[in-house]
């Protein structure tokens, strides 16, 4: 049986139309999951089903998340923000991990970043602004190539994901993780020191990353990024 993964998405700016990249849904779909998505909503007695109906959930990419969200006043360079998206993702985490502790959830780039915030940690707005020599974190080439390299850390879930201390990665972020929640653990970093994956060591699977692996995958010089997908929906099936 193919487990069932929830995928949060976009909304426009007036919120009355939902927007997701079918990359997401092809990764999960290609890894042996059934993707469906998981439409925004306050209303609580919903969002406690989405969390009972699915076996996990990808926490997608998209815009900033609000400052508000981790005692923060917006500053000039911070992006777009939806307070009805972060609204939605944060209720809907907090009720899986309330009711639902053994459900795989999986967050990559604003979704890693929602993963922290959701737990106490903090963001930086905008690293241009806020980490003079940073690297070029929304890099120039299109979305399927690398940029920059990272380093993992040796026995953790990412390295036992992928095998390697080291991988490339591609990069379209300019908000990064700044202080880790404190029942996360830090465990993957860019040469710059910039948070670029972690895992809670006492959930069965709560990884968050700050690239777009569901890019990565189309091409096969990356094919070492369908490991992540392949550790998740494997992990779904639990």
């Amino acid at each position: 049986m193919r487990p069932i993964i929830g995928l949060t998405h976009s909304i426009q700016s007036d919120e009355k139309k939902l927007m997701m990249p079918l990359s997401y849904a092809n990764s999960i779909q290609a890894a042996g999951g059934v993707p469906v998505l998981l439409p925004i909503t306050r209303d609580a007695e919903v969002i406690a089903a989405y969390a009972g109906m699915v076996d996990g959930v990808l926490f997608s990419g998209g815009e900033d998340v609000d400052p508000q969200f981790y005692g923060e006043d917006q500053l000039w360079a911070c992006g777009d923000v939806l307070p009805f998206r972060d609204d939605f993702e944060l209720l809907l985490l907090r009720e899986l991990l309330a009711k639902h502790p053994e459900k795989p959830v999986l967050g990559v780039c604003r979704g890693e970043q929602v993963l922290n915030v959701a737990l106490g940690g903090t963001l930086y707005q905008d690293l241009k602004s806020q980490l003079p020599g940073c690297l070029a974190h929304q890099q120039h080439q299109i979305a399927p190539y690398t940029s920059h390299r990272i380093s993992i850390e040796a026995g953790s879930k990412l390295h036992a994901i992928y095998g390697d201390t080291t991988i490339a990665v591609n990069s379209f972020h300019h908000q990064a993780v700044k202080e880790i929640a404190p029942c996360l653990q830090v465990t993957a970093r860019s040469a710059d020191g910039v948070i670029e994956g972690f895992e809670k060591p006492d959930h069965p699977y709560y990884i968050g990353v700050q690239w777009h692996p569901e890019r990565l995958v189309e091409r096969e010089e990356n094919a070492v990024q369908w490991q992540l997908f392949r550790s998740f929906v494997n992990a779904c099936r639990k």
